[in-house]
């Protein structure tokens, strides 16, 4: 017996991995946030960080096995000369997608977003929720194009 296909196993579990992240940010991007219009001004900036605080460690966790999983894959693949060229854009978008959502929820989000969102909402609830919503449907076009982009390239379209 020659063990588990690793490749493979490695693949499903970063794929999975991706659906749930994206699948959490077009959730809270196009269900949370609209839905909080509904409350009271002082109570939306409240349940939005709520809900984040409960979706932000299944987000790192995530994007954690998604960058490992990721990695180990383009090691063993050997995938790295493909960056260089222009048919390996679909990698380097999936990397600097990865770079930034890693970035936005270990550095920026704990060192600066929640106090700035926290400061601003108790003063400007629903202009910080509408700045809320336009950098999360940014961050979800930007994913959604990456994805794209990744299964085309991934299949030698492009």
């Amino acid at each position: 017996m020659t063990g588990l296909p690793i490749l493979p196993i490695l693949l499903a579990v970063h794929i999975l991995s991706v659906i749930l992240w994206i699948g959490g940010l077009a959730f809270v991007t196009t269900v949370v946030l609209p839905v909080l219009a509904r409350l009271p001004v002082a109570q939306r900036i409240p349940a939005f960080l709520e809900i984040e605080r409960r979706f932000g460690l299944q987000a790192r966790v995530l994007v954690l096995v998604v960058g490992a999983s990721g990695g180990y894959m383009l090691a063993r693949l050997r995938l790295a000369g493909l960056m260089a060229s222009v048919h390996g854009l679909w990698l380097d978008g999936m990397i600097a997608f990865w770079a930034l959502f890693t970035l936005l929820l270990f550095v920026l989000e704990p060192a600066v977003l929640h106090r700035h969102v926290r400061e601003r909402g108790a003063r400007a609830g629903e202009a910080t929720r509408l700045m809320l919503l336009r950098g999360h449907a940014v961050l979800l076009v930007l994913a959604l194009i990456v994805v794209a982009a990744a299964v085309l390239g991934a299949q030698g379209v492009g």
